[in-house]
């Protein structure tokens, strides 16, 4: 089923459209008709009542809202400072146990490497003082002397 498309229609809805002065002016005098416009005065007595309580009620729900709207918005901020100082604290903190294993490991490394360092020297020592025998020069000994 194919349907009709009336172009003329739509051409002449746009061109409306296209005046932007045009429309400006149309939704200033619909805005100044709904102002002027009293609804009070069309309602009866019933309606104006129910308007009333409502307005009352409306009233009272947006106090609600707002008061609720503060005190989440204090205890969201008193939640916030909260967690920055914990923050900060357990930054000093983390930054503290960080030095004192960066200074631990560094002592570590310090021991071990002169133990490393010693055990090696006193084995090859001890292994050239066994190799020589007493009283013999070795061959560094007797180049020193010559020069």
């Amino acid at each position: 089923m194919t349907t009709q498309v009336n172009w003329q229609r739509i051409r002449s809805e746009l061109q409306r459209l296209s005046d932007v002065e045009q429309l400006k002016s149309e939704v200033q005098r619909i805005g100044s008709e709904i102002r002027k416009f009293d609804f009070h005065t069309v309602l009866s007595p019933s309606a104006q009542q129910k308007v009333k309580t409502f307005e009352k009620r409306y009233a009272e729900l947006m106090r609600t809202i707002h008061q609720a709207q503060r005190q989440m918005d204090r205890e969201f901020n008193r939640i916030l400072r909260q967690i920055k100082l914990h923050r900060t604290d357990v930054s000093k903190v983390v930054g503290q146990q960080k030095e004192k294993l960066e200074k631990i490991s560094t002592d570590f490394q310090k021991r071990f490497s002169k133990k490393a360092k010693a055990a090696a020297k006193s084995s090859t020592t001890t292994a050239r003082k066994t190799a020589r025998k007493p009283g013999t020069k070795t061959a560094t000994r007797k180049r020193r002397k010559k020069a």
